[in-house]
């Protein structure tokens, strides 16, 4: 039943519903036209074909019609002619007779002799019919002998069909709305739904805004306040809108056609690019109630015709947020089952990611499907990997199994790297569960700099926290970011961070001082834009909810700005022999077949924990191809060729060389 089956009386109550009551007045109201047909009787002697509405106890759809679009009796008539004449055979034939045995289809000539009060101007292109595309004239015909046609949508609206409009269609389509039950952020719902019912000539325009990294949280928000109005929603992309004038204007008027006749609500997704220019033509064309979800268009306020443009934040979600609406999907989902472990385990995850309604949804439909006894342990790995989002083309995954066990530093380093994984482990407690971030909104992010010679562990280190948190850690590529092209950098960042939000992923900048270097004194734009992508970088950085590790091998190179930022700064110092007989030690897995090896020996080499790895695994390829075990000999010769790649004498710091 559509939208008008709300208004059925007591008079219709005995009917099944709305739509029967309709189909019998309309086939009663064609008869009576068609009566008139018949008789071919003067006007003044026959009553009307259409009964008052006053006397039906509900309104049917052709009434409705007339009442929203403002026609005349005449052109109720007119309307209800050219239906009929679709519907029913025996008002063609009695139309076929009048125009004698020709035709039967009505011209508006025929109309204007035999209907009630007929006035010319009914067909003008301004008048309602025409304006809303409701009747037609055949073109290449003078008016009054042209055929009239009826639209197919108000066909169907007029017979009671549910139908869309075939001219929308790959344009707006229907979408449903949440149920009441299923509604967050209700309030705010409910302010953005007594907005759009404002009382005005043209309707308002009611742009939906703010930081909210979900992309589903401005379609999530819409679609409760059309939910709070009690209508249906038309989705309409803005990428979708034609660019062409004439069309766009076509397409705004059937729009508010449909919100005309369904109450229908608008809904216009614009994202950033060309398609905003279609989507304010589309703006400055329609006249109905518009939600816009997309960024703010100044031309919104210069529109031919002042139009109210109301403006509402969405609120940046938190862990409670995250949290109430995670266990109200899953407790929709399952509602039988009580599950204390799989809810305490919800709670957790809602505390580190922030998860958008669709992200919901799917780590929901896989919970339910997993076996009962798994769920509480498949909680975490399900939201980790459903909030990765776009990550990973931006950025590197790495995936590790390293601990801090593994890791040969001094206690010093080790023990600060285990405050940043408390850190991380614990921030939402801390911050919001404690109050500690109630008056101190910024500088909340994490940002650690592992200072140190390239292969001292930084890296290594970094997959440490990452697994310690059970975390991803992405490595950021900064020649993928960084663009020539004013402004391009910002974005690209903007896109990194906004994806990063969400997960709570570690990131990795290797090599920092690329572009976290001191700022240059200002000597041309060049200059003024690379600082404006430092400043920007550094404002992102600290409100970053995760946490940002910055690597360096000069960390003399970075901007003294950016190091007040930094929460933990660490240096990795050159292994001493002993740490390097250590890291020696580590390098070969149990399964590895080992022959006579000098540790001792290998400890002297003057070498980072990075080129004995690469010694290592150098060895095991030669001894793989040779004798099955991995000897002193294979090692020496792969410590000769990583010397070779250093450039350096292999005699070097190894106390007498080999």
């Amino acid at each position: 039943m559509n939208a008008l089956g709300s208004t059925l009386g007591s008079s219709a109550a005995q009917l099944a519903s709305w739509s029967e009551c309709n189909q019998q007045w309309l086939i009663a109201t064609i008869g009576r036209l068609r009566a008139r047909m018949e008789m071919q009787a003067p006007k003044a002697d026959v009553p009307g074909c259409i009964a008052a509405e006053g006397d039906l106890g509900f309104v049917p759809a052709l009434i409705h019609c007339a009442q929203v679009f403002g026609l005349s009796s005449f052109e109720r008539e007119l309307l209800l002619l050219v239906a009929g004449l679709e519907l029913d055979s025996g008002l063609r034939a009695a139309v076929a007779a009048l125009n004698d045995g020709g035709s039967p289809r009505a011209t508006y000539g025929l109309a204007l002799g035999l209907l009630t009060q007929p006035h010319w101007d009914a067909l003008s292109p301004d008048a309602p019919l025409r304006y809303w595309r409701m009747v037609e004239p055949d073109p290449g015909a003078p008016l009054a002998q042209a055929p009239l046609r009826i639209d197919e949508r108000i066909l169907h609206f007029i017979t009671g069909v549910a139908a869309s409009d075939a001219r929308l269609h790959g344009i707006a389509r229907h979408v449903p709305v949440p149920a009441a039950g299923e509604i967050t952020e209700a309030a705010l719902a409910q302010r953005v739904a007594q907005s759009l019912k404002r009382d005005e000539e043209r309707g308002p325009i009611v742009m939906l805004h703010g930081e909210a990294h979900d992309p589903s949280a401005k379609r999530d928000l819409a679609l409760a306040a059309v939910a709070e109005l009690g209508q249906p929603a038309l989705w309409i992309a803005a990428q979708d809108l034609p660019v062409e004038a004439s069309e766009l204007a076509m397409i705004a008027r059937r729009v508010d056609r449909e919100a005309a006749l369904t109450g229908v609500v608008p809904v216009l997704a614009v994202q950033e690019g060309p398609s905003e220019s279609a989507a304010l033509g589309f703006a400055a064309r329609s006249q109905c109630s518009l939600l816009w979800l997309g960024p703010w268009n100044a031309g919104l306020q210069a529109l031919p015709e002042r139009r109210s443009v109301l403006r509402f934040e969405l609120p940046t979600p938190d862990c409670a947020s995250t949290h109430a609406t995670l266990l109200s999907k899953w407790r929709r989902a399952s509602p039988t089952e009580q599950d204390d472990e799989t809810e305490a385990a919800l709670g957790r995850a809602a505390a580190q990611f922030h998860l958008g309604s669709a992200t919901m949804d799917d780590v929901v439909d896989g919970l339910v499907a997993a076996a009962p006894q798994e769920r509480s342990q498949a909680v975490w790995p399900a939201v980790r990997e459903a909030a990765r989002g776009g990550l990973d083309a931006l950025a590197q995954r790495i995936v590790t199994q390293v601990a801090f066990d593994d890791l040969v530093l001094p206690v010093a380093q080790i023990a600060i790297l285990r405050d940043i994984a408390r850190h991380l482990r614990n921030r939402e407690q801390v911050y919001r569960g404690w109050g500690f971030g109630d008056k101190h909104a910024r500088g909340q992010g994490l940002t650690a700099l592992f200072a140190g010679e390239s292969g001292t562990g930084k890296t290594l280190a970094a997959e440490a926290i990452a697994n310690e948190v059970d975390l991803d850690l992405y490595r950021v590529d900064l020649a993928m970011l960084v663009s020539k092209y004013i402004g391009e950098t910002e974005k690209n960042l903007k896109r990194l961070f906004d994806a990063a939000e969400a997960s709570g992923a570690v990131l990795l900048f290797d090599e920092a001082d690329a572009l976290f270097g001191k700022r240059s004194e200002v000597k041309d734009s060049h200059d003024r834009y690379a600082n404006i992508e430092v400043s920007y970088l550094l404002q992102r950085i600290e409100a970053y909810r995760g946490l940002a590790i910055l690597t360096t091998n000069m960390k003399s190179a970075l901007d003294r700005a950016f190091l007040r930022r930094i929460r933990f700064v660490i240096s990795f110092p050159f292994p001493d022999a002993p740490a390097r007989e250590r890291i020696w030690r580590r390098q070969f897995p149990a399964r590895a077949p080992l022959g006579d090896i000098d540790f001792t020996a290998l400890a002297r080499l003057n070498l980072a924990g990075g080129h004995i790895h690469s010694i290592a695994l150098n060895a095991a390829f030669k001894a793989a191809d040779d004798s099955g075990r991995i000897d002193q000999v294979h090692l020496m010769q792969a410590a000769r060729a990583e010397y070779a790649k250093l450039e350096r004498s292999f005699t070097d710091g190894t106390g007498g060389g080999q």
